[in-house]
């Protein structure tokens, strides 16, 4: 590709992150076409076109599937009632919020919230059962890998993954990937959401030398704790708060001061989000 071409694109990656960025900042406000237009600096006449054919997805798809995201983190960790949720997802009705929360869950809203694995987590926290869940002690060889920084809430860090495979794409480097993960120094607890700091990553076949703000490195290597976490990202932090508050300080192990790795075994683009797996690793002293 063309430096003017991959110019070009680049442009257009661009103007879909702006939008996507204030989609994020405004699930609450009308988000029609032509103020997304706008945003994009784009005639309203393509927009939509463009933004479909790059996505794979409409802006009004996007903007269901991230209320609808952000409703399953409520129903996980809010003590908000169903019908505050399906209106904050912007439904009129519990039944129409029921039906599409299902379809793109693959639960409906009261059973993901007493039966995902967040509860079951919940509840071996209250419980301090550190035997609740099966923890494989295993060494991951160090990978080569590629990365973008993301600042801020680590529940937003799909933004970030979106912009890490549009640049992996823009250019050339997609026949490279041999499947993505997370990469996090800090817990979020106790430290301003302004100041967090993780890594959306993809494990590569070679290590590269990729342009900027890619970043090249390896992953892995050493012992880890690795618990296989099944559901949406936006329901994992009882993961954390098992693992580092009921497990570690019963397991006779010392965390060592690495990452914390996050692996996904599949993805958002073919598994529905109850159905999503993710190795959370915890890298330990040997």
């Amino acid at each position: 590709m063309a430096d003017s071409d991959m110019q070009a694109r680049q442009s257009y990656l661009d103007r879909i992150e702006r939008v996507r960025t204030h989609i994020r900042a405004h699930l609450d406000a009308p988000l029609d076409l032509d103020a997304l237009a706008e945003v994009a600096c784009l005639s309203r006449f393509h927009w939509h076109r463009i933004y479909q054919a790059m996505t794979g997805e409409t802006t009004a798809q996007t903007v269901r599937r991230l209320r609808l995201a952000r409703a399953a983190e409520d129903l996980a960790h809010s003590p908000r009632s169903l019908t505050a949720i399906a209106a904050r997802a912007g439904y009129t009705s519990q039944a129409a919020f029921t039906r599409a929360f299902t379809a793109a869950h693959g639960l409906a809203p009261a059973t993901f919230r007493q039966t995902g694995m967040h509860a079951a987590l919940q509840q071996a926290i209250r419980e301090d059962n550190a035997m609740a869940f099966n923890i494989d002690i295993r060494r991951l060889p160090a990978r080569p890998a590629v990365g973008l920084l993301h600042k801020g809430a680590f529940v937003e860090i799909g933004e970030t993954f979106e912009r890490l495979f549009g640049l992996l794409g823009a250019h050339g480097l997609t026949p490279h990937l041999r499947g993505p993960f997370g990469r996090y120094r800090d817990g979020p607890d106790g430290i301003p959401v302004e100041d967090l700091r993780s890594h959306a990553c993809a494990f590569t076949d070679v290590l590269l030398v990729p342009p900027a703000p890619l970043e090249a490195f390896e992953a892995g290597g050493g012992t880890y704790g690795v618990l296989t976490y099944k559901g949406p990202y936006s329901a994992m932090k009882p993961a954390y708060d098992w693992l580092f508050g009921v497990w570690l300080p019963g397991s006779g192990r010392e965390a060592r001061d690495d990452f914390v790795l996050e692996i996904n075994l599949n993805t958002p683009m073919d598994t529905a989000p109850a159905d999503l797996l993710t190795e959370i690793c915890l890298p330990l002293e040997d």
